[in-house]
């Protein structure tokens, strides 16, 4: 007897380059198959051929015993497949019951009328929020809601859809350690429904927590397929990459020096109080907190983004009552935006005009751009960073840990000084990682100050020299790596008070 879903030798070749080589793929009803490999290993590929947004050169397609043929989105969807992507894909000015019905809403017949009948549409957004015990009205705007409480809304818009396979890519970027514990109870419950998950993820501990089956592809070729009791970590990690990863967390020592931002008594529109801190040249600070704690506010103050602010900012001496992103710029300081290249990059630009948009005057001379000197500062940053890639490559082409090297690349171009990393490893593979936090490792040997915005904890307890833990606006607890542990970061981000002052 087959499997409920059956995905028998897929080939796909974009621009003569093999990206599927003859894949098989299954997954059973109520069950959660984890679909792991490298940026580039041909898992999203794979995901996009069965939701029909691309053909198979050869391969067939069995749903339920029964030979199909998926040609659009369209047919995937009244099959019951259904992709719920890294980026969010909602319509922000709608509320949360319009995103979940657009384009199927329910309707009632009112003698010649035919109208949409809103009552029944908000009583079904009810009963979905309250299974997933979402404190939340059906009528809210989704431009309100954070990435997790988003997250959510994508998985019920599935759900009442009818679907009986949902692809997840990457769920958890960017959730806090309270979403994901949320999220993973919603699977638990998708499950008993008897919905096929598929499960695209980089996050291996999480993988082991929540997946029953496990699929490893590497460079278009199917690498291994098992139980997920069968495999370890270290085996997954050395048949995703080819090779051992000897050490996850490359953290180097790093001697400090002196204090090169100082923040006194922050506040801004109630988001965030009272916020004191300080990060030395060469030090790597984390920043930790669940949704709504201001972590990513404080971020955008200071880079002045959002403002204006109540309190002080220092900036290697200097004194700054206020803020602009060109000001930040022009001392050093810089944000890193984490989730998608939306704030990041220019998408349909070069490597190169990505690069150097930072800091055009650098190559500039009476308002032209000098190619030769543009070109030879590029290359070099491409090699230092080992992007692996054409300086005159499009940023749609490279994957996410290109992307985000590319991205921190543009900042180095512009001699930041002051770098403010939200999410820096999220959506991207092990070995990219690494080559992230080696990157990380290279600032800080510069004489650079780190602040590193995370939701993986393991991250933070690998990188970081210290951690402030952040809830409601406010600083709970800023610890040396000696005292950081997952349990006592998340009693303090879950609003546990502590008994003493703490500092490292």
């Amino acid at each position: 007897m087959g499997s409920f879903l059956e995905m028998r030798k897929i080939t796909k070749t974009f621009n003569e380059n093999l990206v599927l080589n003859h894949i098989d793929f299954c997954a059973e009803k109520g069950q959660v198959h984890a679909l792991i490999g490298e940026n580039g290993a041909g898992k999203s590929t794979l995901m996009k051929i069965l939701a029909g947004l691309y053909q198979p050169d050869s391969g067939e397609i069995f749903l339920d015993g029964k030979q199909v043929s998926i040609q659009n989105p369209k047919q995937a969807q009244e099959l019951g497949i259904a992709m719920i992507y890294q980026e969010i894909r909602l319509f922000p000015d709608l509320n949360v019951t319009e995103n979940i019905f657009m384009r199927r809403e329910p309707v009632k017949n009112m003698k010649l009328l035919r109208l949409i009948d809103w009552e029944k549409a908000y009583a079904e957004t009810r009963m979905y929020l309250d299974k997933f015990s979402l404190d939340l009205h059906p009528k809210t705007l989704v431009s309100s809601l954070s990435l997790g409480q988003q997250k959510f809304v994508e998985i019920i818009k599935a759900l009442s859809q009818n679907a009986r396979i949902i692809v997840m890519d990457e769920p958890t970027a960017a959730l806090t350690e309270y979403e994901i514990d949320l999220l993973f109870k919603a699977i638990r419950d998708i499950k008993k429904l008897g919905v096929s998950i598929v499960y695209i993820s980089h996050r291996l501990e999480e993988i082991k927590k929540i997946a029953d089956w496990v699929t490893i592809i590497r460079d278009g070729e199917l690498i291994a397929s098992s139980a997920i009791d069968g495999i370890d970590v270290t085996g997954i990690i050395k048949a995703m990459a080819g090779k051992d990863l000897e050490d996850r967390y490359p953290k180097l020592k790093v001697k400090t020096g002196r204090e090169q931002l100082v923040v006194k008594n922050l506040s801004f529109n109630g988001r965030i109080r009272d916020i004191s801190f300080e990060v030395k040249k060469g030090e790597i600070l984390g920043i930790i907190g669940l949704s709504g704690s201001g972590r990513r506010t404080l971020a955008k103050v200071l880079c002045g983004i959002d403002g204006p602010y109540d309190g002080e900012v220092y900036i290697n001496g200097k004194l700054f009552r206020s803020m602009t992103p060109h000001i930040a710029k022009l001392n050093g300081l810089c944000y890193v935006p984490g989730i998608g290249t939306e704030e990041g990059l220019v998408s349909n630009a070069t490597i190169t005009e990505n690069i150097t948009l930072t800091n055009l005057e650098r190559v500039s001379k009476a308002g032209f751009i000098r190619n030769s000197e543009e070109e030879e500062a590029v290359k070099d940053l491409i090699e230092r960073l080992e992007i692996m890639a054409d300086e005159n490559e499009l940023i749609n082409n490279l994957n996410g840990g290109k992307q985000k090297k590319v991205v921190f690349a543009k900042w180095l171009f512009a001699n930041a000084k002051i770098l403010i990393l939200d999410e820096p490893t999220a959506g991207i593979d092990i070995g990219s990682k690494v080559d992230i936090y080696n990157i990380i490792n290279e600032l800080a040997l510069s004489g650079a100050s780190v602040i590193m915005i995370s939701s993986d904890l393991p991250e933070v307890i690998g990188m970081c020299d210290r951690c402030i833990v952040m809830f409601n606006g406010e600083i709970r607890g800023i610890f040396s790596k000696e005292e950081l542990s997952q349990e006592r970061m998340l009693y303090f981000a879950s609003g546990g008070k502590q008994l003493e002052e703490t500092s490292g």
